[in-house]
């Protein structure tokens, strides 16, 4: 079958609007004028005969339609340009310095990691963990797995996880307490809190619950302690579910409630604009984002269909 190809410029124009949202700014990177990027976006606009970007005040935003080209052809742009090196002599070879929360790190990367080395066996993989800040300045990193979205400069920053929150326990625990049917039940439960992002106001307030929110219970210093501790019986935490589908699948937790809260996006891949070009770090963004792009729905849905 013919393929149906977009025009090639009109594509890395769109890509480049969509990934720094500004049209200057892509112009500045495909050295062209920002009125050439806006004619090629609206060219790719004509040819798929969908809307893009909502226009309107001076904020670029994605259309509907853009979020999801964009998740689709960011990777192969990705992927096109690691071949491309490859082929012309420039190997994907060398260290390649990571830094992750614990959290993204054992519940989501570490099922996931064998198969970037076994894609890139001459990359050589160095991992470490910490909390925020994204810090490129001691030279000693070449990515970081940057906590949300906040801009920092100099440096690249593209979300790439988004998540709702709902609560999650041990199968042990949900079954010495099986009235955990609904929300005021939680009440009178223990209920794990996370120092970085304490979210139990927020998906009380979804509830018949609303206003109720209990104050206290044990607080861990980030959310891969949370997770822990919820499998360990202690009692009850708020798990991001686009990051535990893996621990919800094995059974080590299960989530007793459908209701969920907002979806906020948790990780962005980072590293210092001056480097985004740099082989090994190409290779990884393309292949993390192709495993976000294989995971399909939120774990929520996928859990849910199954039922």
């Amino acid at each position: 079958m013919r393929r149906k190809l977009p025009p090639f410029p009109a594509l890395r124009a769109f890509e480049a609007a969509a990934r720094l949202g500004s049209f200057k700014d892509a112009a500045e990177e495909l050295c062209v004028t920002p009125s050439a990027i806006s004619h090629q976006v609206r060219t790719l606009e004509e040819f798929l005969g969908r809307t893009l970007f909502l226009r309107g005040g001076n904020r670029l935003e994605l259309a509907q339609d853009g979020r999801v080209y964009l998740a689709q052809v960011g990777p192969l742009l990705d992927r096109l340009d690691a071949s491309t090196r490859m082929v012309a002599g420039e190997v994907c070879a060398g260290p390649l310095r990571l830094k992750m929360t614990e959290g993204f790190l054992n519940r989501w990367l570490m099922p996931r990691l064998h198969r970037f080395v076994a894609q890139y066996p001459e990359v050589e993989i160095a991992v470490e963990t910490g909390l925020p800040p994204t810090d490129f300045r001691g030279g000693a990193l070449d990515v970081v797995i940057h906590w949300g979205d906040a801009p920092v400069p100099g440096v690249r920053v593209e979300p790439f996880m988004s998540s709702t929150r709902s609560p999650v326990c041990s199968p042990a625990y949900l079954e010495a307490n099986p009235d955990l049917t609904r929300p005021d039940a939680l009440l009178d439960k223990v209920l794990i809190r996370d120092e970085v992002a304490d979210g139990w106001a927020e998906w009380f307030a979804l509830t018949d619950a609303a206003g109720r929110c209990p104050e206290g219970g044990p607080v861990f210093a980030h959310c891969e302690l949370t997770m822990s501790a919820a499998e360990n019986g202690l009692g009850v935490a708020l798990g991001y579910l686009g990051m535990i589908g893996e621990s919800l699948r094995k059974g080590d937790l299960v989530a007793p409630f459908a209701l969920e809260s907002a979806s906020r996006t948790i990780y962005s891949i980072a590293c210092e604009e001056t480097r985004a070009d740099d082989p090994r770090i190409v290779a990884f963004r393309g292949w993390l984002l192709d495993e976000v792009l294989a995971d399909g729905p939120p774990a929520s849905e996928r859990l849910r269909a199954a039922e």
